[in-house]
């Protein structure tokens, strides 16, 4: 009955949400714009490295920018660690800062938000290993400047709830 119960309150909280975004004329789906644009241009930036050979062979803080980390690391370049480990670093902090909080470990849907969260961070970090250092760098910087504008947001929006109270 207990369990009744919560998916009754999941289901009304669900349907209050809907109503929400049809009063305020949101789309559940406006959020993803941003990735499916970033997508091919990705898939560009990665394409222009691999076949410019001023980027593939040029280098940035002594690191090149057309070797993977992988291929540096197993060739006795240990210093190339510092790309994946950043990289890990920001997407750790650009998740968690840009997510929902899922810390009620009861609630189904917070805890399989959470385990998401966690799965996107190991897969963007293993797939920094493979991907060019130039890539990495580029991970870095985006992911670095979202988790500066969230900062900033955040810290605006305290303050401007200081100011209103």
């Amino acid at each position: 009955e207990n369990k009744s119960n919560d998916q009754q309150a999941m289901m009304q909280k669900s349907q209050e949400m809907m109503a929400i975004y049809k009063k305020y004329n949101i789309s559940l789906f406006s959020g993803c714009i941003v990735a499916f644009i970033q997508l091919p241009l990705f898939v560009a930036f990665l394409e222009a490295i691999n076949r410019t050979p001023a980027i593939f062979e040029g280098s940035f803080l002594g690191l090149q920018l057309g070797t993977t980390p992988w291929f540096a690391l197993t060739n006795g370049k240990i210093w190339y660690i510092v790309i994946p480990l950043l990289v890990f670093v920001v997407t750790f902090f650009s998740i968690k800062l840009n997510g929902t909080e899922a810390t009620d470990t009861s609630n189904p849907t917070a805890s399989s938000t959470k385990m998401m969260m966690n799965m996107m961070i190991v897969l963007i970090t293993v797939s920094s290993f493979q991907l060019s250092t130039a890539i990495g760098l580029y991970w870095i910087t985006s992911s670095l400047f979202t988790v500066i504008q969230n900062l900033i947001v955040k810290k605006r929006g305290s303050n401007y709830a200081r100011i209103k109270n």
